[in-house]
Parts: structure tokens; C-alpha cells; sequence
């Protein structure tokens, strides 16, 4: 994949927003809780902000499973409320779902879809697929996008990664058993 500094150079796409706006606003959500590494899970543990812990390698970290426990437990159902204010305005939001999060709170997945909101893949575990066989990734996108699907009844809009992706998984991404689009970073709307 080639790098790409200068695209647009000095003219940038024009957007025409409906009804001859001049502003749009994407409400997004990234729900991961239950995404974390974590020693009850396998053989990785999560760390605070991606920093060493001073925990032995062994030790489960309980700070950092109550940090993600909090979210799922009280985090998303307070901003699900303040959806519902914004829902007078028709203002939808993107859940930048993890699947394993919504296997694990099937409540937050009926919410997400009763609210009108629509899921965008997010993976399944913090999957890097930078350190995964050419031959494991297309199994592991189809595995959250079916967990992404049984859980929401949706197709994901698109996918979010958490950047660590090889050089296919975009290719892998815009094959129809995976996304509708790929979000990718330095893309913008008028991207092809």
C-alpha cells in the first residue's frame, strides 16, 4: 500500500450536506468493554492506556477489568440516555462495536438497535492482525462480523481498526461477506 501525502493538495472535495448545511456531526461510540486482554481470557492481560503494569505478567490487573466493567455497566447506558435527548433532533449514532462486548451484554446490543443506531466492526478481541497468517485473517473478520450480526441483527456499516492492521485486511474488508466500507485512516468522504 503506497502512502499518499498529497492528494488534494490545495483543493479539497466539496461537500454538498443536505438541505444546503454547512456542518454535519458524527456521533460515534467506541464499545469495547469486554475487548481487553485479560488473563480470564488467554494468556494476555490488558495495560492502563497501552503503558507497562507494575503487576507481575501473571497477576490479573483488577484496576484495569473494573475500568472496562464500568463501562459496560454504567458508561454506555449514560450516554444511551443522552442519545435519546439527541434523538428529537433525528441525530443517530455510530457504535464502533467490538463483537466479543456485545456477545458478553446482549442488553447494549438490543439498545444500540431499538435506539436507531447503527454498528460499525470494531473486531472481535483486540485481534493484530499485523502479527496474523495471510490465511487466518479472513476467518477471524468473517467470525466478528457473524458475531456482529447474531448479536444486532445488522450488517456492519464499515470497520474501525485499532491500528494494527496488515497489508490485506483492507482487501479482506470490502469483500461482501464483510463490510458495506472500510473506514481507513486519511479518509475522507469523497475517498474512493
Amino acid at each position: 500500500m503506497e502512502r499518499d501525502f498529497a492528494r488534494y493538495a490545495n483543493n479539497p472535495p466539496r461537500v454538498a450536506w443536505p438541505n444546503g448545511a454547512r456542518l454535519a456531526v458524527s456521533v460515534c461510540v467506541n464499545y469495547e468493554e469486554g475487548r481487553e486482554y485479560s488473563l480470564l481470557d488467554g494468556p494476555r492481560r490488558e495495560t492502563m492506556d497501552e503503558v507497562p503494569s507494575p503487576v507481575p505478567a501473571h497477576m490479573r490487573v483488577l484496576y484495569n477489568e473494573s475500568f472496562f466493567e464500568y463501562g459496560s455497566r454504567v458508561g454506555v447506558w449514560r450516554f444511551l440516555d443522552f442519545l435519546d435527548m439527541l434523538a428529537r433532533y433525528e441525530v443517530p449514532a455510530t457504535f464502533f462495536a467490538s463483537a466479543r462486548p456485545l456477545e458478553r451484554n446482549a442488553a447494549v446490543a438490543k439498545a444500540i438497535v431499538e435506539g436507531g443506531h447503527e454498528v460499525c466492526g470494531h473486531g472481535y478481541g483486540w485481534q493484530e492482525y499485523h502479527a496474523t497468517p495471510i490465511d487466518e485473517e479472513p476467518a477471524s473478520i468473517r467470525r466478528w462480523v457473524t458475531s456482529l450480526l447474531r448479536a444486532t441483527g445488522q450488517q456492519p456499516v464499515g470497520w474501525l481498526t485499532r491500528s494494527v492492521c496488515s497489508l490485506n485486511t483492507r482487501e479482506l474488508l470490502l469483500k461482501p461477506t464483510a463490510t458495506r466500507r472500510a473506514a481507513w485512516p486519511g479518509s475522507c468522504p469523497a475517498s474512493p
